[in-house]
């Protein structure tokens, strides 16, 4: 039973971010040409969006946009769920994950686009009704609730990815229990900085000035390769927190 559950270890955020650094350069390199096309996809996605959304407007749910981020998700979700298994120490190609061979890759998929549909539901409710104060009051708390769900709800990707027996919301939250706060911690801490950063590239344009080709395509190059950095250190992340909080149940082995 979940309350049976000997309490996981603390995670200290030196250990835990030196150790998914080393494994991400690993699982990377073991990928090979995927991370290439993974990399290809991410930076279409970002292209895309510059094509597609106005930065001057107020942020509004756009039918195409979603469906770029859908194509995208889908695309990226067998080397995201390679990642994890390497990581992990499972094997399995990609041709392998989208068959099914390779863990539970249909449950895996469903998961992303569950939070994909989540934010297309709260776009569109921003959207349709509220402006000023009161839109932005409404957006920031239900984005922090979602961002609370998604933070207990992380080791759940993970553990599907590698068809543990604890991949289920029950599961993951007993593993995270006593070390919710500190996952929450390194996830943001980790997240926050790339992210202000890729906003700070859009800066001029959401001001309404007058960028030159040159610089928004290079500031595409550049927002994109910073949510691929993003993808791949996220996913080695909770794939180390997983195998730490998961190491005194099964023992969990860490690649490389």
């Amino acid at each position: 039973m979940a309350q049976d559950r000997p309490m996981g270890p603390k995670l200290p955020v030196s250990d835990t971010m030196r150790n998914a650094l080393a494994a991400a350069r690993w699982a990377c390199g073991d990928l090979g040409s995927a991370t290439t096309l993974a990399c290809l996809v991410v930076l279409a996605k970002e292209a895309l969006h510059t094509v597609l959304i106005d930065p001057t407007k107020p942020v509004r749910f756009q039918q195409d946009v979603f469906l770029v981020d859908l194509a995208c998700t889908i695309l990226l979700a067998p080397y995201w769920m390679a990642m994890f298994r390497r990581i992990l120490g499972a094997g399995g190609s990609l041709p392998e994950i989208v068959m099914g061979r390779a863990g539970p890759f249909q449950a895996f998929l469903a998961v992303e686009l569950f939070w994909l549909l989540v934010d297309g539901v709260l776009d569109r409710s921003l959207s349709a009704g509220g402006t000023g104060q009161v839109r932005m009051v409404a957006g920031f708390l239900a984005g922090l609730g979602i961002l609370v769900l998604q933070v207990w709800m992380s080791l759940l990707l993970p553990a599907l990815a590698v068809g543990a027996p604890d991949a289920t919301l029950r599961g993951v939250l007993a593993l995270t229990r006593g070390s919710a706060g500190r996952l929450g911690l390194i996830l943001v801490g980790t997240i926050l900085p790339p992210g202000l950063l890729a906003r700070m590239l859009s800066a001029p344009e959401r001001a309404g000035a007058e960028v030159p080709p040159v610089v928004v395509a290079l500031r595409v190059i550049a927002s994109g390769l910073i949510e691929m950095a993003l993808l791949v250190v996220v996913t080695a992340l909770l794939a180390e927190i997983y195998r730490r909080l998961r190491a005194p149940v099964d023992g969990l082995t860490r690649r490389p």
